[in-house]
């Protein structure tokens, strides 16, 4: 489970930003909660709100950007830039460092690791774990290349170091080589997160789960449950995965690897898959079955398929799941049913969590969500920074209209819109 999320000087952010999922000590709406070893109690869902271009989409491109990083460190030769995006309202922008920090926990043991960078290099980075109440520093980095190490493998660490460069990732470069603390770090990262910037740009990721899962009668029950709960009068559905060789044609394909020279079985290995989903509709008295190419619904029943893999397996596995804009193209109750499925424990036994930014205010209700599970983002004008803050930080009394309050600006975050 994520802990704790913090960065600063990235894009938006020029100071930090400290994103907390422990909770405070407000003992309301406990079954939100996931507890820790009796020691810590974890939310299960966020929710940001916040004006248009008051940083929302920052604040999930500044995870995007550490799961990118780890996924391509390896992948970095010398010289070549690393992606990040530093604040850029001030001077010398590209000189400044960015930091992030992750804190979660997986398989009973916490994790505590973090990096800073520029375009040109990895400036620090520690990674500490927690097999007791006291942290074992693992490594620590400064200066790019000046390392300290866990004092029992520091003979293998040193090794490892030399394989390393100023602009990759140590802990990558670590995990590569089967060095058995880091591997955990590098598995939450990849695996253990999804982060959905543009649902429509992320079809061929819920494809792809989809082809993994198959048309099983688990996942089916799952994507009719949503289905029901939206209303939408879809009585079946059916997938069709199937191998994708394009205009070629499969002998072509071979025809034209073998002239090449081409491992024909290697590639075939590794063919692309194409999914065709038809829906079923029961019209009239006579309950008559009809069926739509998916192409053919609505853009909210498509949404509803491209998400279904995607929390599928997010519920399934209790991960971690980043939506920009949970509220695209989908009715306010059925985002409040979304949101419900993680927060119920039948629906979600696995402890998943849900970080979300959306301008649907039917969430912003005590009944649904603590006041520390609400959090908003503001820009400052003059310095065109973002800060975030918990809605907790005000203090509401549990029986306040919180969404009246908002839309009237007592918690900052909404746009000023000027009268003629």
């Amino acid at each position: 489970m994520l802990l704790n999320f913090s960065f600063k000087n990235f894009k938006s952010y020029a100071g930090e930003c400290n994103f907390s999922m422990l909770a405070g000590r407000d003992n309301t709406l406990a079954g939100n909660l996931v507890e820790i070893d009796g020691k810590e109690r974890v939310s299960k869902v966020h929710i940001i709100y916040g004006a248009n271009a008051s940083g929302k989409s920052s604040f999930i491109d500044a995870m995007k950007f550490v799961q990118k990083f780890v996924a391509d460190s390896n992948k970095l030769l010398e010289h070549m830039p690393i992606q990040v995006r530093p604040f850029k309202f001030r001077k010398n922008f590209d000189a400044v460092p960015s930091e992030f920090n992750i804190v979660f926990e997986k398989d009973g043991i916490k994790y505590v690791y973090s990096f800073s960078c520029t375009k040109e290099k990895v400036i620090e980075e520690n990674l500490d774990v927690y097999y007791s109440a006291k942290p074992t520093k693992i490594f620590a980095r400064k200066d790019s290349n000046q390392y300290k190490f866990l004092k029992r493998d520091e003979k293998l660490l040193c090794e490892l170091k030399e394989r390393n460069l100023h602009n990759k990732l140590f802990l990558v470069t670590a995990a590569t080589w089967n060095y058995e603390p880091a591997k955990p770090v590098v598995e939450f990262l990849l695996n253990g997160l999804d982060v959905l910037k543009n649902i429509e740009g992320e079809r061929g990721l819920a494809i792809a789960k989809v082809a993994s899962i198959g048309a099983d009668d688990e996942y089916k029950k799952f994507c009719m449950s949503l289905l029901n709960n939206a209303d939408i009068g879809i009585s079946d559905f059916n997938l069709e995965i199937k191998e994708d060789y394009g205009f070629f044609g499969n002998e072509a394909l071979r025809a034209y690897f073998k002239a090449q020279n081409r491992d024909v079985d290697d590639i075939f290995q590794r063919k692309p898959k194409t999914i065709k989903v038809m829906t079923y509709h029961e019209i009239g008295a006579e309950k008559e079955k009809y069926a739509l190419n998916i192409g053919e619904e609505s853009l909210g029943t498509i949404r509803i398929f491209e998400y279904a893999p995607i929390l599928f397996d997010v519920l399934k596995n209790g991960k971690v799941l980043f939506i920009d804009e949970i509220d695209r193209s989908l009715h306010p109750l059925l985002v409040k049913h979304l949101v419900k499925i993680f927060l119920n424990e039948k629906t979600n036994p696995n402890g998943a969590q849900l970080i979300a930014n959306t301008h649907d205010t039917n969430l912003l209700d005590l009944d649904l969500l603590r006041r520390d599970e609400i959090w908003f983002a503001a820009r400052d004008d003059k310095t065109g920074s973002t800060e975030m803050y918990p809605l907790s930080d005000f203090s509401p009394r549990k029986t306040e209209n919180v969404e009246k309050a908002y839309l009237l600006g007592r918690y900052g975050a909404v746009p000023f819109i000027a009268e003629d």
